[in-house]
């Protein structure tokens, strides 16, 4: 039986609470391919201050792509490039922080086995540096894998394109983690780690248009439902579905049941960006119409 979204909604904020921006922090794991001037930053960082850093791809099938995959860096002697890494990350969904008493060999060992062992099929990466569902993967892993990722750091922090979120870990000497078995994630945990990537956007859009929810008791588990709805007509793409939450917004949930939107969502011939925009149109001329 499926989980409720008031469910999958409190799950996730236990699992990976809202913090504040973090001030401090050791190591940061970020995407080459999340941006194009990351590489020449973190060059140009280097001139002023102490930074080292590591592909996570070094040493396996995928390291002439190294470029565009994930990067460990230790940033404990960069004060200055940590804060301005702090800043871009709220921007652009670009990695992970984190406090560790670990040595910088350590992590990478630990990372590059996650990333590389534990989805079941071969060639097939965990990327887990993605900010946007790092928190849904915490809640579908069991207790036991999700206490043996974490060992490697004190804390975890992440921003998940909406706010700040954070995850403690226990930081266990590395001899320990080697011995915690293998390193699976299943295609199921996989395919539920989507659920809760829709109740973490749903958090965030419940906050960010909140004057417009005064309707509902439930603000987020609303908007869960919408974007539910959204989802199984064909929109997937984190745009698509916040352009769907503000038409529900402006004409209520069931919108899409009423002529004339029906008829634009049941159009074979429309890609889903235009069916969007035929729906929109309509919005804007009932709009038009009413003033």
């Amino acid at each position: 039986m499926s989980m409720d979204a008031a469910n999958y909604i409190s799950t996730l904020e236990l699992i990976a609470p809202r913090t504040t921006a973090p001030e401090n922090y050791d190591f940061a794991i970020l995407d080459l391919a999340s941006d194009e001037t990351l590489l020449e930053q973190l060059y140009s960082g280097t001139v002023g201050e102490r930074i080292e850093w590591w592909s996570l791809f070094e040493g396996t099938s995928w390291q002439p792509d190294w470029a565009s995959g994930p990067i460990l860096i230790d940033l404990r002697d960069a004060p200055g490039f940590r804060t301005q890494l702090q800043l871009q990350l709220e921007s652009s969904s670009m990695g992970i922080l984190i406090t560790s008493g670990s040595s910088a060999e350590e992590l990478r060992q630990h990372l590059t086995r996650w990333l590389f062992e534990s989805l079941p099929k071969k060639q097939q990466l965990l990327r887990f540096y993605e900010p946007r569902m790092f928190a849904p993967l915490l809640c579908v892993l069991s207790k036991q894998s999700c206490q043996n990722f974490l060992a490697v750091g004190r804390q975890w922090y992440w921003h998940d394109g909406h706010v700040w979120r954070e995850s403690q870990g226990c930081n266990q000497p590395a001899d320990e983690l080697r011995d915690s078995g293998q390193v699976v994630v299943s295609a199921t945990e996989l395919k539920n780690s989507e659920r809760y990537w829709l109740a973490g956007e749903a958090s965030g859009y419940a906050t960010y248009y909140d004057e417009a929810l005064g309707h509902t008791k439930r603000p987020a588990v609303w908007v869960f439902n919408c974007l539910e709805e959204a989802q199984k007509a064909g929109f997937l793409s984190a745009a698509y579905l916040e352009r769907w939450l503000r038409l529900a917004l402006q004409l209520g949930a069931d919108f899409h049941h009423s002529e004339p939107y029906q008829e634009a969502l049941s159009r074979d011939d429309l890609s889903p960006r235009d069916r969007l925009i035929a729906m929109e149109s309509m919005s804007e001329k009932a709009h038009a119409n009413n003033s």
